[in-house]
């Protein structure tokens, strides 16, 4: 990847942004150099050989009509290169150009030949305008010459038509090598996010082995602990999970705060149906659920402290109810800044991969809220296609 490159695209093709007065001006300073280049032409050496008045002026008609073509080319080129390929693009667009040519040219010997007459002008003008007049009376034999008469013409737009493609090849070249750098920010992003927590779980088993002849108790926590983060480090890696290992992952959550807080709160988790190794979710979802649950539960009072989970696992789908305690006002109003958050993404990500499909509903209750969640199976073939999480 060349970042210089990049820049150097970026800064030249950036007329595109420009205001529109600087664009009109420098059109308008494009053209009279395109007009005064070909009409220096005609300029005579000796005063005797200066052209008729009408003769001047049909010659500037001629170049002029130029400018509408390069227009209405810059219209349909703009206009196609949304809607079909590149190969398409510069197929389509000489097409387009040939038959823009072909018309104006037409209409512009129309218009000489009733303000001035072609007869009244110079051999070159009535020869080739006589052609293409006479091609309105579907006069098919001076077609060839017609035809080849546009393709020499179209060599006074090669200079302005090859800017316009180049700019816009270049351009995308740009957009590319754009997009390109973003990937390779967004892997260095993820990677550095991964280090870390690799050297803490590999911290963490060695901590196990030393620690598990010591305190039993002090080494289920960190298997725990350990099992949590493999699970958040390695097994989320893929945007899909088996439903098992997020079963697993969640039950080795369950346990860990359970041995962490006691008997508050009350845990109560029912699965229901049969699992199989080959359904697969979106993964951390129900995870998530579960982790707000807890958080959200803090500083309920001991009387009233409980998390209530059912899992059942259907035929195309899993049905996930999850419903805790809440904490006496003045704690609830402290967290009810931060409890939409989670929901909010997970709502995004369900929309993205399931719209029409999944069904998420909140109830909120003076001491209590509940979640239900209805998630379709992620069929395999979404690993190869790629989920948004």
């Amino acid at each position: 990847m060349d970042d210089r490159r990049y820049r150097f695209l970026s800064i030249r093709f950036r007329y595109e942004d420009e205001p529109l007065s600087q664009k009109i001006l420098l059109h308008g300073i494009f053209w009279l150099l395109f007009l005064g280049s070909h009409l220096l032409y005609f300029v005579p050496a000796f005063h005797s050989e200066l052209l008729s008045a009408p003769l001047r002026m049909a010659y500037l008609l001629h170049y002029l009509r130029m400018i509408p073509i390069f227009y209405c080319y810059e219209w349909i080129f703009n206009f196609l290169k949304t809607r079909v390929r590149p190969f398409f693009l510069y197929t389509l667009s000489l097409i387009s150009s040939l038959i823009l040519m072909h018309i104006v040219t037409t209409l512009n010997f129309l218009l000489i030949d009733y303000l001035y007459g072609l007869k009244n002008l110079s051999p070159v003008f009535y020869g080739i305008g006589s052609l293409y007049i006479r091609q309105m009376g579907f006069d098919e034999g001076a077609d060839f010459l017609i035809f080849s008469y546009d393709m020499m013409e179209m060599q006074l737009l090669f200079l302005p038509l090859g800017l316009k493609m180049a700019k816009y090849g270049n351009r995308q070249n740009a957009l590319k090598l754009s997009a390109e750098n973003e990937v390779i920010r967004a892997e260095l992003i993820n990677l550095r996010a991964t280090l870390a927590p690799h050297l803490i779980y590999n911290m963490i088993n060695a901590a196990y082995a030393q620690v598990e002849p010591v305190s039993k108790q002090s080494a289920f926590y960190l298997r725990k602990l350990s099992d949590l983060l493999r699970h958040n480090v390695y097994d989320t890696r893929n945007e899909s999970i088996p439903l098992q290992d997020e079963l697993y992952s969640i039950q080795s959550y369950l346990e860990l705060e359970e041995a962490r807080r006691g008997i508050c709160p009350e845990i109560s988790f029912e699965k229901i149906g049969v699992i199989h190794p080959e359904q697969k979710i979106l993964s951390l979802i129900l995870f998530t659920l579960t982790e707000n649950a807890f958080k959200h539960s803090v500083g309920s009072p001991p009387e009233d402290n409980w998390i209530k989970i059912v899992l059942r696992a259907e035929e195309k789908g899993v049905r996930f109810q999850i419903s805790n305690s809440k904490p006496v006002r003045t704690t609830a109003i402290r967290q009810e800044k931060y409890s939409g958050i989670g929901l909010v993404n997970i709502e995004r990500i369900l929309e993205h991969n399931f719209a029409g499909r999944y069904k998420l509903q909140r109830k909120n209750f003076e001491r209590s809220f509940e979640i239900e969640l209805y998630m379709p199976f992620v069929p395999n073939l979404r690993d190869e296609l790629g989920i948004l999480t």
